[in-house]
C-alpha cells in the first residue's frame, strides 16, 4: 500500500488525513508526468501544481505509484525562479484512459500558469513505462549543468515522449529531467503547507517558537528548520507563492507529526508530502578540471591553495586553487558564516576540495562560489620556538639580539643556538565544512546527513 498525505482541514493544523490506495493490478501501464516553470516571481509555485494534479488524478481513480517527486535541478541557472524545482507524479492508467489523464493535467497546468509573465514557460511531458537510457543521463547532467532547449526538444521527440507547453519551451527541460530522475538514489521528504489564495502576498501567520520547539523534539530527524547561530526559522519562505511551510527530512511519518506540532494561525488549503532530493549534495558530485569550467555549472575541485585568502569590503572572502590544468578564485561570501572563517585561515599549499557553482565575475574571471569545502591536508608552518630552561623548564625569554635567552623564574642563562625550528599550530583541522542551514541551498546537505 501507498501511503499519501493529501490534505489537511482548513483553519486546523493537528489532523492529518492519509489515504491508502491499492497497488497497480499491473493491467495498466505507468504513467510519469514532468511539470516545471508554472511559477514566477510574481506568485505560484509547480509544486502546488503538482499537488493539484496528484489530488485529481487520484479523485478520478488513476493509481499513484510513489509520492510526488520534487527534483531540484542545477541552482546556478540564472533564468530559474526561486530554487530550480521541478515535479512529477506517477500513476498506473488503463491504456483507454490515457487521453483522460493527460487532459486532467493540461487543464490544471492552465489553470495555475500565466505565461503571459516574461520568462515563464510552462511545460508538461508525458512519458509511458521506463525512462530510456538517454533520458536518464539527461537527467543526471541537469542537476549540475547548463542544457539547451534544443537538446531536451529533440530527446523527448527521441524517447516518444509527449509534451504540452504554454508560452515557450524551456520548461521542457526540467520536466524531462522530473520524470527521469533516479530516486532510488539518497533521497528525502518534505511535508509542504499550502495557504489559501486570499493569503497569499500576505504574512505568514506561523508561529516561531512553535517551529522551534518542534525543531528540537525532532531535530534529529528533520533539518533545516532553524538556523542554530541565529534561531532564525527557515521553514516559511517570504514571497508571494502559495506555500505556507515546509518541513524536512529522512522520515515521512516523522515529518506529519512534526508537521501538526506547529501552530498556524492561518487557513491551510491542502498539505502534500514529497519525495525529493532536498538536502543531498546531488548538484555537486561532479569533479572537473579548473581549465573546462564552464559559467553557471556545479562543480567539485580538488588542488592546493595557490594564492593566500583576501577579506573584501563586507567580509567576503576570496582565495584561489590551483590544481594541474590552471588556478580559480573561490569566495566564501560573509553570509556563509563559519565556513567564511574556515577559507580566511588557509595558506598557500593547503589541499583542499571546495564545491559549488561557477560565476563570472566583472572582468569574465571564473570563481566558484563555495557552498562546501573539505581541508583534505595542511601545509606545514615552521616558526622558531624558544628555549625552555634546562634546570626548571620554564620558558626562557630573549636577552636581546645575538645575546641568547634568559629564564623567567630562575635566571638561568641559555645560549642563543638553541632556538629550535618547530611547527606552528593552526586555526583549523582537516574536515567537512559547510555554512550555517540559513545559508544552504535546498540541495546542499546538512552537516548531520553526511554519514547517510
Amino acid at each position: 500500500m501507498v501511503s499519501v498525505l493529501t490534505r489537511i482541514a482548513p483553519s486546523q493544523n493537528t489532523h492529518i488525513g492519509l489515504e491508502d490506495f491499492p497497488p497497480p493490478t499491473g493491467n495498466g501501464i505507468d504513467l510519469h508526468i514532468g511539470i516545471d516553470d508554472t511559477d514566477s516571481k510574481l506568485g505560484g509555485c509547480t509544486t502546488h501544481t503538482a499537488a493539484l494534479v496528484f489530488e485529481e488524478l487520484s479523485r478520478r481513480g488513476f493509481v499513484p505509484l510513489d509520492f510526488p517527486w520534487l527534483v531540484r535541478l542545477n541552482p546556478n541557472v540564472p533564468w530559474k525562479t526561486r530554487g530550480n524545482g521541478a515535479l512529477s507524479v506517477h500513476f498506473n492508467c488503463e491504456e483507454n484512459r490515457l487521453t483522460e489523464a493527460e487532459d486532467a493535467v493540461k487543464e490544471i497546468v492552465e489553470r495555475t500558469s500565466d505565461p503571459s509573465i516574461p520568462s515563464t514557460d510552462p511545460a508538461v511531458v508525458f512519458l509511458k513505462g521506463h525512462p530510456t537510457p538517454a533520458l536518464s543521463e539527461f537527467s543526471k547532467r541537469a542537476l549540475h549543468d547548463v542544457i539547451k532547449t534544443k537538446e531536451a526538444n529533440k530527446l523527448a521527440r527521441e524517447a516518444d515522449v509527449d509534451t504540452f507547453t504554454l508560452g515557450g519551451r524551456r520548461g521542457i527541460i526540467g520536466a524531462l529531467a522530473a520524470v527521469a530522475y533516479d530516486m532510488e538514489t539518497d533521497h528525502t521528504f518534505e511535508v509542504i503547507a499550502y495557504r489559501t489564495k486570499e493569503n497569499c502576498g500576505t504574512r505568514r501567520n506561523v508561529d516561531p517558537d512553535s517551529v522551534r520547539k518542534m525543531d528540537s523534539k525532532y531535530g534529529d530527524r528533520t533539518f533545516n528548520n532553524v538556523d542554530p547561530e541565529t534561531r532564525r526559522v527557515l521553514v516559511s519562505p517570504h514571497g508571494p507563492d502559495p506555500v505556507l511551510l515546509g518541513i524536512r527530512g529522512d522520515d515521512p511519518a516523522t515529518l506529519l507529526q512534526a508537521l501538526s506540532e506547529v501552530v498556524i494561525r492561518e487557513p491551510v488549503e491542502r498539505v502534500m508530502l514529497f519525495k525529493t532530493n532536498h538536502g543531498t549534495d546531488a548538484h555537486i558530485t561532479v569533479r572537473r578540471d579548473v581549465a573546462g569550467l564552464r559559467p553557471y555549472e556545479s562543480a567539485v575541485i580538488t588542488g592546493r591553495v595557490n594564492r593566500p585568502p583576501i577579506v573584501l569590503k563586507g567580509g567576503h572572502v576570496i582565495f584561489s586553487v590551483q590544481d594541474e590544468t590552471g588556478s580559480l578564485d573561490c569566495a566564501a561570501y560573509q553570509q556563509t558564516g563559519s565556513l567564511r572563517k574556515v577559507a580566511r585561515a588557509l595558506i598557500s599549499g593547503d589541499l583542499i576540495q571546495v564545491s559549488g557553482g561557477i560565476r563570472l565575475g566583472p572582468l569574465d574571471q571564473a570563481t566558484l562560489n563555495i557552498e562546501k569545502l573539505e581541508v583534505v591536508n595542511l601545509a606545514e608552518t615552521n616558526q622558531f620556538e624558544k628555549p625552555r630552561c634546562p634546570r626548571c623548564s620554564h620558558s626562557c625569554e630573549s636577552m636581546g639580539r645575538n645575546q641568547g635567552f634568559r629564564c623567567r623564574k630562575c635566571g638561568t642563562r641559555v645560549p642563543r643556538n638553541s632556538l629550535r625550528l618547530g611547527t606552528s599550530n593552526r586555526m583549523v583541522e582537516p574536515g567537512i565544512y559547510a555554512p550555517p542551514p540559513r545559508s544552504h541551498r535546498h540541495l546542499t546537505r546538512p552537516l548531520s546527513r553526511l554519514s547517510r
